[in-house]
């Protein structure tokens, strides 16, 4: 079973590049296509139109990155609803019989930014995010688990960026919750020199397109349990 997923595509900034990486990947049979945030550049959610007119045809679930403005994301919902949004939500896919549950949020920082404490952003709200995707996490059943977000649940996959704003990230979660998935996805590293990684049996892929340059195929058969 064959999942794509990409993050940071910031269109148009990245848009041409994604279409070539689209077009290799086209005749791939995938089951999934995961969005990991970051979808528009500056929220300027129309710019997404011609990646939704692709990836429309593929059960295809999403999470908002901090590019994705919050007083946007309601039109991400409106207009391209063939998507399923996730924000600290939790859904399931059935594919080839089987339950696939993705745990979806925008994720969790260890340390807001300057223009995120300037907006009203301070740790309480992500530590309040952190239980709710824990909840998630342990209440959620099914063959294959999922955690899909836009910041790094670990830092062994932001390798190559400034150690400085490691806390500005990601959070690592993976190394401190109770309840694990099989397999994390996220982006927002942009630069970073390592895009995958283990933390306690937990499979991590950094796929932030501008440090993949392509869309990641990954292959689940060997996570299923069955």
């Amino acid at each position: 079973m064959l999942i794509a997923a990409t993050a940071d595509l910031h269109s148009p900034k990245y848009l041409t590049q994604f279409f070539a990486s689209f077009s290799k990947i086209r005749e791939a049979e995938i089951s999934l296509f995961l969005l990991a945030g970051d979808l528009a550049e500056q929220g300027e959610y129309r710019h997404f139109t011609p990646i939704y007119e692709v990836l429309k045809k593929y059960k295809t679930v999403a999470v908002f990155g901090n590019e994705d403005f919050t007083d946007k994301r309601e039109y991400y919902k409106k207009f391209f609803s063939e998507i399923i949004w996730l924000e600290e939500q939790s859904t399931t896919v059935e594919i080839q019989g089987l339950k696939i549950v993705i745990v979806g949020s925008e994720g969790i920082l260890e340390k807001p930014t300057k223009w995120q404490m300037l907006h009203g952003v301070d740790e309480r709200i992500y530590q309040e995010r952190k239980e709710k995707i824990e909840k998630l996490l342990c209440e959620s059943k099914g063959d294959l688990k999922i955690l899909l977000t836009h910041y790094a649940p670990t830092f062994r996959t932001v390798f190559g960026e400034k150690k400085s704003i490691y806390p500005n990230l990601g959070y690592q979660i993976l190394e401190t919750t109770e309840c694990l998935p099989d397999l994390a996805i996220h982006g927002h590293a942009h630069y970073a020199k390592v895009v995958y990684g283990e933390v306690r049996k937990t499979k991590v892929y950094n796929v932030a397109f501008p440090a993949n340059k392509k869309i990641l195929l990954i292959n689940l058969d060997s996570l299923i349990r069955r």
